[in-house]
Order: structure tokens, then sequence, then C-alpha cells
């Protein structure tokens, strides 16, 4: 019995991630961030919402550690389907993701940051949520009109989630690795 119980506690440990563990709003700490190529730095905090069967993503952007004074904000949305197990990460649930709608709302007039983040082509609006889906040039915010291929993980209990490496064009393949970034369960 008890060699039995030490075989089967190593599978108890890889719970496999399922579409009901996804379902609810998720969000990572605020965090310290250099712009791209240099820019200056900025703290972010992200959010994503999993209904059955859609995503929303939020990537807010604040001048100050407290998140008291938003300089821009990040909105995506679309559908999702589960397709599976991940065979490479132990307990993951592999995702296909559509994005429909890339939205950014200015509240600070900081050209040199908006223009490293790869919206210095797009015609924003102060304090009005503008579509940058044809506008964006390059990350963190790259708009995709492909199937994103990624994976989730959600484990500790059902209070962490990770997704696949963010790094991976997943237009053309679905990440191998998780992501360092961390969401934990709000709602």
């Amino acid at each position: 019995m008890f060699a039995l119980t030490c075989i089967a506690a190593p599978s108890l440990l890889w719970a496999e991630t399922s579409q009901i563990d996804l379902i609810g709003t998720w969000q990572t700490e605020l965090s310290e961030q250099q712009a791209p190529g240099g820019g200056p730095s900025a703290y972010l905090r992200q959010t994503t919402i999993f209904t059955d069967s859609r995503q929303d993503i939020r990537a807010e952007i604040f001048a100050d550690p407290d998140g008291q004074m938003p300089i821009f904000t990040y909105a995506s949305s679309g559908p999702y389907t589960p397709v599976g197990s991940s065979t490479v990460i132990d307990g993951a649930l592999n995702l296909e993701l559509i994005n429909e709608t890339s939205e950014v709302t200015i509240y600070m007039d900081v050209p040199d940051l908006i223009a490293a983040v790869g919206m210095g082509e797009c015609d924003l609006v102060l304090k009005q949520a503008v579509d940058v889906t044809d506008c964006i040039s390059g990350p963190p915010f790259l708009v995709t009109d492909c199937t994103d291929l990624d994976l989730v993980l959600v484990d500790e209990g059902g209070t962490r989630l990770r997704f696949g490496d963010q790094s991976v064009d997943r237009c053309v393949s679905r990440p191998t690795e998780l992501d360092q970034t961390e969401f934990r369960k709000v709602e």
C-alpha cells in the first residue's frame, strides 16, 4: 500500500489544468518595467479575465510605483479554445486565442514612451479608447491577426496562472516553456 501511495503522489503534483480552472479574474503585482530600447521605466500591472469562451487582457502602465498615476491602458479581447493537454509542460493546457479587439487609452501625453512601445504611429486621443489594431509596430503589445498558439498552467491550488513564454512567435509555434509572469486569482 505504501508503494502505491508513493507512485501515485507525483501525479497529484501535476494535476491537469482544465478550462474550468481558468474562469475568473487574474492579476499580476505592479512591477517596474524598462521601456523597449532603453526608454523610461514605468510600472505595469496586467489583468486577464477568462469566461467559458472569451479572454480579456488589460495591461495598465503607471508613472508611479503605487499605481495612482496612469499613463495608458492596453486592452485586448477575443475567444479562446482549449485544445488539449500540453505535451511539453506538465499540467498545462494548450490554448488557441483569437484577438478581436485591441484598444489603447492614454492618460498622459508622453510621446517618447508611446513610441518606445510601438504606438508612435497610432492616432491616440487623451482619455479615449482608440483601436490600435492597424498601427502598433512592435513589442511589447503586438497585435496579431493569426490564431495565437499558447498554453496556460494553473497551479498552487488554483491560485496562480502562468502563460507560455511570451518571447515566442505564437503565430508560428506554441511556447515550450512557461513565462515568468505570475497572475494571481483575484475573483
